[in-house]
């Protein structure tokens, strides 16, 4: 659907006049997934930059052509990282190769194997968006693709702080996105306020694993919960939550320090909307309900094979965790 364009000796051009064919680099799928994470990141982050959601025509461009290249290289991730429903993997030697991709790669060393990749770096460049943070943050990103891969090849022999290092890099998107957005508006970084969403967009990916954890199971792939549930058995919900009163006490405190009162206001609007990751993010909707954990999952997968629906995961009476205090939240 959208490509760089290619001179006939083969090299990038930006001159109009010399081009010769187009080379696909984003497909309409990536521009379809794009859709919902940048209309999320318009409506959740634009009015802590003080911008309103109505102004997203004069950052479009930008913001959609690198979260669409963003899912095209996470479309080819997911390709190479799928288990097999029972766990197994093709081959040792696949397993090798997963295992031996987690090393931290440089922007340039993917572009050479990623059109997509390189056109989204050719473009930050060229508009001098590529500063030392966005490189880092972008990194992060390959980071965790290359841990996403090794975790779905195998997603039983994670450990605890291999789950948690995923989790934390999960959002490299939308931190990303963030740091454009600085730029595209002509602002300096806020830091307090960077540091204080890097926690929230933490709470919102253990709900989202949360909520799909029977699907993943069903799946085998990878999900922080599974790894709680096989290193902790039956303390897994009582371990989990309190990861997440961790994370929730760094929240509020960084959260106090970095918004007034009307960004607070419209934050918390926000999250009340979605009934977002606990009453920490939304006090009046959000709550965390942390399923009764898996400690045999076989039978689930073969419940679960040939029917269009995942069974429905027992949440027992008094697990809507508010691991937060009540004062806190207020």
């Amino acid at each position: 659907v959208c490509g760089q364009w290619l001179s006939s000796s083969g090299g990038t051009s930006s001159n109009f006049p010399h081009f010769q064919m187009a080379a696909p680099t984003l497909s309409f799928e990536s521009f379809r997934r794009a859709r919902a994470t940048v209309e999320d990141f318009a409506r959740s982050y634009f009015p802590l930059h003080r911008v309103p959601v109505d102004a997203f025509l004069n950052f479009m461009d930008v913001l959609y052509f690198v979260e669409a290249s963003l899912y095209e290289a996470d479309e080819r991730n997911e390709a190479s990282a799928e288990a097999r429903p029972d766990g197994s993997i093709r081959s040792r030697e696949s397993l090798s190769a997963q295992l031996g991709s987690t090393c931290r790669q440089t922007l340039e060393e993917c572009a050479h194997r990623e059109p997509a990749w390189m056109a989204m770096v050719d473009l930050l460049k060229a508009r001098g968006l590529l500063d030392s943070n966005v490189r880092r943050l972008l990194e992060d990103g390959l980071e965790y693709w290359a841990l996403e891969r090794r975790l779905c090849a195998a997603p039983l022999e994670a450990s605890v702080a291999e789950a948690q290092r995923a989790l934390s890099l999960k959002s490299f998107d939308y931190r990303v996105l963030n740091r454009l957005m600085y730029q595209l508006r002509g602002a300096p970084y806020d830091e307090p306020m960077i540091a204080c969403m890097h926690e929230a967009e933490l709470l919102v990916e253990i709900e989202d694993d949360l909520k799909d954890y029977g699907k993943d199971v069903a799946r085998n792939s990878f999900n922080i919960y599974r790894v709680y549930a096989r290193e902790y058995r039956e303390r897994a919900a009582e371990e989990m939550a309190g990861f997440i009163a961790q994370i929730e006490e760094r929240y509020l405190k960084l959260r106090a320090a970095a918004m007034d009162e009307g960004l607070l206001a419209a934050h918390i609007a926000r999250n009340e909307e979605q009934s977002s990751a606990g009453p920490a993010m939304a006090p009046s909707t959000g709550r965390w309900e942390i399923p009764v954990p898996i400690l045999d999952e076989e039978p689930l997968r073969r419940l679960s094979a040939g029917v269009a629906r995942v069974p429905l995961l027992f949440v027992p009476p008094g697990s809507t965790w508010d691991v937060g205090s009540e004062e806190a939240c207020a």
